[in-house]
């Protein structure tokens, strides 16, 4: 142990001498191990949030779909089925709703118009959504089989048509591709606040409005053949079962006896296939910045290298005087060693700042991992030991009066 400390304290006294050029030797491991660190931090952050926002949309959601009109001797699901979906939901099932577009609109208050999105459903929609309804509450099947011009809107639009969220019992008139008819406010949803790269992702509106799908399809004209619904989950974990419940029930109801009539793909399947992309982004990324240290452990075999050079004469007196060969190699592997163990050290450091940085220039937490950073330091001091060996064994190697020699 002692002479692992002598070893470093020759080897700091020898980066002293020559600062500047130590620090340039530095300066790749720096830029390679702050750049995986980095990239692993913002990436990781990155990846949380996107997740976050998908699963605030699309979480707890199965579409299910007619994959073959001819075995499922149908081409659309009607109102019926998607009544018969929500009378039959069972366990952790909320019901079935239209997978029907959010469309554009005007609103008209006292207070002037206002551009906003109008998406309708089945009383399941409700639990679309992880916002909940802070205020009234939502409309249910009487109102949906009635046509009742009924409507929820979020805090955010509440504010803006209103000034206020409160705003229960209000009507005021929409507006969707000239035809116009007015709602009665029976539930306002809390808004969630979202980044902008998350609203980007996900498509999610502030600015919305729900409605009967029945209000959409009676008043306004916009109904839809549904060859495609969405299945409202209480629970994901019972996606699976869920699922193969309703295929056995429509199996029944249209007196389909073949398999392949009905698919289904549900939203964690898709998320797993979106996670594994970002993991394989993030990866192949930091290994691009990875480069960067092996750049740099190129450099510090390079400086060693004219270190040996430039200290042949010291290397042959010391040899002369009784050092060993052993003693001359780990003397210049514990120099390279000690500049990639502090570049390292500046790297993890400077990696950390920058991921943080830029996590909060997207609005996402950073995911600094302990594992990571470990791993980084390690890399640094293996890429220091592993090209120090040549330069080291080559120092150690010189013959001490071919050294003595040596101007």
């Amino acid at each position: 142990m002692s002479r692992l400390l002598e070893y470093l304290k020759v080897a700091l006294a020898n980066l002293k001498t020559n600062k500047k050029r130590t620090f340039l030797t530095m300066l790749g491991i720096i830029i390679g191990i702050s750049s995986v660190i980095m990239i692993l931090a913002a990436g990781g952050g990155a990846k949380n949030m996107i997740n976050e926002e998908l699963n605030s949309v699309f979480s707890g959601m199965i579409y299910f779909y007619i994959e073959d009109t001819g075995k499922a001797n149908m081409k659309y699901f009607t109102e019926d089925d998607i009544r018969y979906i929500c009378d039959n939901a069972g366990d952790h099932l909320y019901g079935a709703t239209q997978n029907s577009s959010t469309l554009p609109a005007k609103a008209n208050t006292i207070r002037g118009n206002y551009d906003i999105y109008v998406d309708s459903g089945t009383p399941a929609k409700e639990h679309q959504s992880t916002d909940k309804i802070v205020k009234g509450r939502y409309f249910n099947f009487s109102e949906y089989n009635s046509a009742a011009p009924v409507c929820i809107i979020t805090e955010a639009l509440a504010k803006k048509l209103f000034g206020t969220t409160d705003v229960l019992g209000k009507n005021f008139e929409i507006n969707v591709n000239d035809t116009s008819n007015e709602v009665t406010i029976i539930g306002i949803r809390e808004t969630k606040q979202s980044n902008g790269l998350g609203a980007a992702l996900t498509g999610k509106q502030t600015d919305l409005i729900e409605i009967p799908y029945s209000v959409m399809e009676r008043k306004f004209g916009f109904g839809e053949y549904e060859s495609e619904v969405i299945l409202i989950l209480a629970d994901n974990e019972y996606s699976l079962e869920c699922s193969e419940r309703v295929q056995k029930l429509f199996e029944a109801k249209h007196n389909v006896r073949e398999t392949g009539a009905f698919g289904i793909e549900s939203w964690t399947d898709a998320a797993k296939q979106y996670d594994a992309i970002l993991n394989i982004i993030t990866l192949f990324v930091a290994v691009v910045a990875g480069i960067a240290l092996l750049v740099g452990g190129i450099g510090v075999m390079n400086i060693m290298l004219v270190s040996v050079t430039e200290r042949t004469r010291e290397i042959g007196i010391r040899k002369s005087l009784g050092a060993k060969t052993k003693a001359i190699k780990r003397q210049f592997m514990a120099e390279a060693g000690l500049i990639t163990l502090i570049g390292g050290l500046i790297g993890i450091t400077t990696g950390l700042l920058l991921g943080k940085i830029i996590c909060m220039a997207i609005g996402a937490k950073p995911a600094f991992s302990i594992l990571s950073i470990l791993i980084a330091s390690a890399f640094s001091c293996g890429i220091g030991l592993f090209f120090g060996i040549y330069p080291a064994k080559k120092a150690a190697m010189l013959n001490p009066i071919d050294a003595l020699r040596h101007e």
